[in-house]
């Protein structure tokens, strides 16, 4: 067993370094693998391994939920519109946050907060409030879990709050706004939320909104809104202790921006192409 381990240890290591990372996590070959009784000692168990960032702050965001789990344990009708529960990346959370022009007059909101990896990475910001809506109560409880570790180790950090309920039909925050959301739900739920941005913006010109939207498998619905412009589109790079902790090496952000604001950044239109249909969202040029 433990020459076996040591073996699979060997393996993976070698399938991160650069060259044959680019190779292995290319879409087409990974498709080609996924069936290969090796390929859990190519790319690791992923979401399922205790990320870095669990590690270093004694908080508990790593692991999956399927659908199917979420489903099964909560009776809303919401619910079969649910996705799997899997971990975004802190490194890029960071890049993409630290891009939002005067975080301090904004509230972040996180729909579909799961265990609210994203809603800690948010607290290293200076954002007015940060709160996280999630269908489950189970995922509920560890995210204010964590919130409550954060608290403590980061008493000085806007405090974190986690409300348990339909992240489509939770009301939007007043002023200027961060809305976050990791492919939470179906294409009709996206429509929701678009539609009450729309009716936010409509409300009051004058705030900025920001949406952003990681793996954005229905980034469509955002592109066709007419107050929506794009302000950022990128596949952006794991850190490289990240590497095995997710689907990928890079992961696709796209920010819409609404209200009175400059233009966006050049490059924010890139192409969105779901690579997988209805779980990964890719971008080209």
């Amino acid at each position: 067993m433990v020459i076996k381990d040591r073996l699979k240890s060997g393996i993976r290591t070698v399938s991160l370094l650069p060259f044959v990372s680019h190779v292995l996590y290319d879409h087409r070959v990974r498709h080609a693998l996924k069936n290969w009784r090796g390929a859990n000692a190519l790319y690791g168990g992923g979401w399922d391994r205790v990320h870095p960032f669990d590690r270093a702050h004694g908080t508990d965001t790593s692991g999956t939920v399927s659908a199917g789990e979420l489903q099964a344990k909560n009776d809303h009708e919401a619910v079969a519109h649910v996705t799997v529960y899997g971990g975004s990346q802190p490194s890029v959370l960071r890049e993409v946050l630290s891009g939002i022009p005067q975080p301090e007059t904004c509230s972040f909101l996180d729909l579909g907060c799961g265990k609210g990896r994203p809603l800690l990475v948010a607290s290293e910001f200076p954002f007015r409030d940060i709160v996280g809506v999630e269908l489950s109560p189970d995922l509920a409880r560890v995210a204010q879990a964590n919130a409550s570790i954060a608290a403590v180790r980061f008493p000085g950090r806007t405090p974190i709050r986690v409300q348990v309920g339909d992240a489509t039909t939770y009301p939007l925050p007043a002023g200027n706004f961060v809305l976050f959301l990791y492919h939470p739900f179906g294409k009709e739920q996206v429509l929701k939320v678009v539609r009450a941005v729309e009716a936010a913006l409509s409300a009051d010109r004058q705030r900025a909104a920001y949406i952003v939207y990681y793996n954005p498998v229905h980034g469509d619905c955002f592109d066709d809104s007419p107050p929506l412009t794009r302000r950022f589109a990128r596949m952006l790079p794991y850190a490289r202790e990240e590497r095995g902790y997710g689907p990928d090496l890079s992961d696709a952000v796209v920010i819409w921006q609404g209200g009175d604001l400059p233009m966006p950044t050049a490059g924010a239109h890139a192409r969105i192409v779901v690579t997988n249909p209805g779980s990964r969202a890719e971008l080209t040029d």
